[in-house]
């Protein structure tokens, strides 16, 4: 099982490290359930940053380092979960995208997140997100649940300005992110791909 479902039962569930397992794979074998911090430059002086996924918070703490205003969006259950669980919670947190998606933002981040979300969605996310900020941050796993590649729905979808894309995976070090090389943003969107890269991308809106 995948997709919204999937995710609306993980935050239902009464144990909160059984949600912390399945957003940070190994936690329950020690993996701190830290923010990574990006290994590519964001934009500077930044007021408002979207959350998108958050979870139960886990990216709050870096993320209130880079700006002044910090919004979460998720599902209502794991919004109803980071209420409880996030030990650094945002500045706003909300469970309804007809809402959120009238904002505006300097960026919206998205950790982690878009591999999981079924196709027909994540196209519409993204329409949206072109919309809403200048700027959009992801970390993604290429080949996503469904057996699509992420960035070949970015590549498609033709409303962000491609770049080159850092292959990443955890340091069990640092339990940080680990640069493996960096990619063309076209090898990232190619049929096969796997792994996880980030990437900045400027909306051509």
């Amino acid at each position: 099982m995948a997709g919204r479902d999937h995710w609306l039962s993980i935050a239902r569930s009464n144990d909160p490290d059984d949600i912390r397992e399945h957003i940070l794979t190994g936690f329950k074998a020690g993996k701190p359930f830290t923010p990574y911090v990006p290994t590519i430059p964001l934009p500077p002086r930044l007021d408002r940053v979207l959350d998108f996924g958050c979870g139960v918070g886990r990216n709050f703490p870096f993320l209130r380092t880079i700006a002044r205003h910090v919004t979460g969006f998720d599902l209502p259950p794991m919004v109803a979960q980071c209420r409880a669980l996030a030990a650094d919670c945002a500045d706003e947190l909300d469970d309804e995208w007809e809402t959120v998606r009238e904002s505006r933002f300097d960026l919206i981040v998205a950790v982690l997140v878009l591999q999981h979300i079924e196709p027909p969605a994540c196209r519409a996310y993204l329409q949206d997100f072109a919309r809403m900020a200048p700027a959009l941050y992801l970390l993604s796993r290429a080949d996503s649940d469904f057996g699509t590649n992420v960035f070949s729905e970015l590549h498609d979808a033709g409303l962000f300005a491609t770049a080159d894309c850092v292959e990443v995976d955890h340091d069990p070090k640092t339990h940080q992110l680990r640069v493996l090389g960096r990619k063309s943003f076209a090898a990232a969107a190619a049929p096969g791909t796997a792994g996880h890269y980030e990437v900045l991308l400027y909306s051509t809106l």
